[in-house]
């Protein structure tokens, strides 16, 4: 009757026993299961991809004057604000043109006189013409009329002159723009007085620049006028500016052993501002390369990975060095060659020495 409990007692210990191995296995069975990635494969393969040239510039205006009175006078008004937008021959300031004025009127009333004058010599040698011709008068007295008459011409071209000259200096004290733009710095004040060469504002065309770029020595040969530069800003992240190969220096230079070059730039919604620093890369032609599918390179980081899938059905983990990607292909610089079979969309579960089953 004593032997019943341990015979009780040893059968459950077994029972346990039994269930904590069945347990086991049904957990290694899973752990197993887990370990099989299952996906589709992609093959690696030559395609083509740009090359670019890398370099850096700075951003200037096609159209960037100081605007000069070109006049001498006060300053009365100034039209316009740093800021401001302005049309070509628009008003940027007005000088105090009262003398200028009467000057004006002083010169075309010369003018008038000197037209008189000459009427007056005209009729005279109309007058004397037929007596001329019949010897009524002597040749030398008719020759006195025609040279005053001639005289009387030029004094009204002088007078002339003279009004046009007084007329332009009233009309210079408004002083314009030659070119439209935006003005980027307003230099004058009212009150002030100005000389011709005195600066009044400056105008920058913000609808055209220029990308100035440095070019080293050893990328020279690629260069052609034509070819597309396509660049980026700090002030605009994320956004791809583009513009064209317009002018090539005419020699290196010396200190730097570099080349400068300009991209034109259209610039119509005024997005970007001259001084503006920018990386830009100039496309100087297409070059065969091994490629997968963009989304078969898993990004962590600065890092790129791929996981090949090796003869004997498994995942072999591989850092990978990328280049340019191109109709949804990624350029494979370093880390896999053409023809090996890659996991085309790798997820959480991808690993290195992983089992791999493809998917139907």
């Amino acid at each position: 009757m004593k032997l019943k409990p341990r015979i009780v007692l040893l059968g459950l210990m077994v029972s346990g026993v039994v269930a904590c191995r069945k347990a086991e296995v049904r957990a290694v069975g899973e752990v197993k299961r887990e370990e099989v990635v299952r996906g589709g494969v992609v093959v690696a393969g030559e395609r083509e991809f740009p090359r670019f040239l890398r370099v850096t510039g700075q951003l200037r205006a096609e159209t960037d004057a100081v605007v000069a009175a070109d006049a001498v006078g006060r300053v009365v008004s100034v039209a316009v604000e740093r800021g401001s937008v302005v049309a070509a021959g628009a008003v940027l300031a007005r000088l105090d043109t009262r003398q200028a004025v009467l000057a004006l009127a002083e010169a075309e009333a010369a003018v008038e006189l000197a037209r008189a004058k000459l009427a007056l010599a005209k009729n005279e040698q109309e007058r004397n013409r037929p007596l001329a011709e019949k010897r009524a008068v002597a040749e030398s007295d008719y020759q006195k009329l025609v040279t005053d008459v001639a005289g009387r011409a030029a004094d009204v071209a002088s007078a002339e002159a003279r009004r046009d000259l007084a007329r332009k200096v009233v009309e210079d004290g408004e002083i314009r723009t030659v070119a439209a733009g935006v003005v980027a710095e307003r230099m004058v004040e009212p009150g002030e007085y100005v000389q011709a060469t005195s600066a009044v504002a400056r105008v920058v065309d913000l609808t055209r620049l220029r990308l100035v770029l440095n070019v080293p020595e050893t990328e020279v040969a690629g260069l052609v006028v034509g070819q597309k530069v396509e660049f980026t800003t700090p002030a605009h992240a994320g956004r791809v500016f583009a513009g064209e190969l317009k002018y090539l220096g005419a020699a290196m230079r010396e200190t730097t052993r570099d080349l400068v070059v300009e991209a034109a730039v259209a610039n119509g919604d005024g997005a970007l501002r001259p001084g503006f620093f920018c990386e830009a890369r100039i496309r100087v032609g297409d070059e065969k390369a091994v490629a997968v599918a963009a989304e078969a390179v898993r990004v962590e980081g600065t890092r790129r990975r791929v996981f090949v899938v090796t003869a004997e059905r498994g995942l072999e983990e591989r850092l990978v060095e990328t280049g340019e990607e191109r109709d949804g292909f990624a350029e494979i610089r370093r880390g896999v060659v053409g023809g090996e079979r890659v996991l085309a969309k790798p997820g959480a579960d991808a690993a290195d020495g992983v089992r791999f089953e493809e998917s139907k």
